[in-house]
């Protein structure tokens, strides 16, 4: 209702609107203290990549964007060296099962124009309108991060508390493992919410925030559907630290359900 569309498909590496993603993602990024320093954040993952693009048609702009990876066709098409995380990131041979049924995400953006506004919702309409068209995708998953502008205190409390309490060893490791300074904080004694709480308030007396996405994606499921397989450091991306999170689309919460995957099938049976 307010000018907004989604807009979905692979770019050719030569597009105008590939190289304007590009410009936005380093202007926005840069913006959190993050960014490639480059003039333009693009890769070789964009050639073939899928593309979810918030378009402000009042405007003439681009709100924002992601871009994702369809787990089998990539797969079979490049084989591992073919996804973005897998150069952050070593996946073991029993991982990739989950990754032929899942789908990567990331460098997801909302220009600061737009913030405080209901972009990120749209742009996860638009992904469960893709995930209605690939029934086969059970998990996504991709590297979330926090950047190394936040104090050294806060991304320690932060890394320490996904770990705990969503965190898993064994199937993934980092190429570059995030290490602690000194002893992580251990939490010890307190269940998820009451931790969060404490979290959230040695954040505030570091002046720091929880980067958004983190609360989001781990708000998604029922407990046990999000899990941060591994932390690590991006020296590639301003040193940010880079959580891989896996959400089983089968432990969505029903609200989340309905409001991401609801409309989109109702939509799609309606034209089909």
């Amino acid at each position: 209702g307010d000018g907004k569309q989604i807009r979905v498909g692979q770019l050719r590496p030569d597009a105008p609107l590939l190289r304007e993603i590009g410009r936005l993602r380093e202007l926005t990024f840069r913006a959190v203290g993050e960014g490639t320093g480059r003039r333009i954040d693009l890769d070789r993952f964009d050639a073939w990549y899928e593309h979810i693009v918030l378009w402000d048609d009042a405007a003439g702009r681009i709100a924002g964007a992601y871009r994702i990876a369809h787990g089998v066709r990539v797969l079979a098409e490049r084989g591992l060296p073919g996804f973005y995380t897998a150069g952050l990131f070593h996946y073991s041979d029993a991982s990739i099962p989950r990754i032929a049924e899942g789908m990567e995400l990331g460098r997801s953006f909302v220009v600061p124009d737009y913030w405080g506004s209901r972009s990120i919702d749209y742009l996860w309409q638009g992904i469960g309108a893709w995930l209605v068209r690939h029934p086969g995708v059970r998990y996504l998953f991709g590297a979330v991060s926090i950047s190394a502008a936040l104090p050294v205190e806060a991304r320690e409390q932060i890394v320490a508390y996904y770990s705990r309490f969503y965190g898993t060893e064994g199937e993934v490791a980092s190429r570059r493992p995030f290490a602690y300074r000194a002893a992580p904080p251990a939490f010890s004694g307190c269940d998820s919410d009451t931790a969060f709480r404490v979290l959230k308030g040695n954040l505030d007396a570091l002046g720091a925030t929880l980067p958004m996405l983190y609360k989001q994606y781990t708000d998604l499921c029922e407990p046990g559907g999000a899990r941060f397989l591994a932390f690590g450091v991006d020296p590639a991306f301003a040193d940010s630290v880079d959580g891989l999170i896996e959400l089983d689309l089968h432990r969505l919460r029903p609200k989340k359900r309905e409001r991401y995957l609801g409309g989109a099938r109702r939509a799609s049976a309606e034209t089909a």
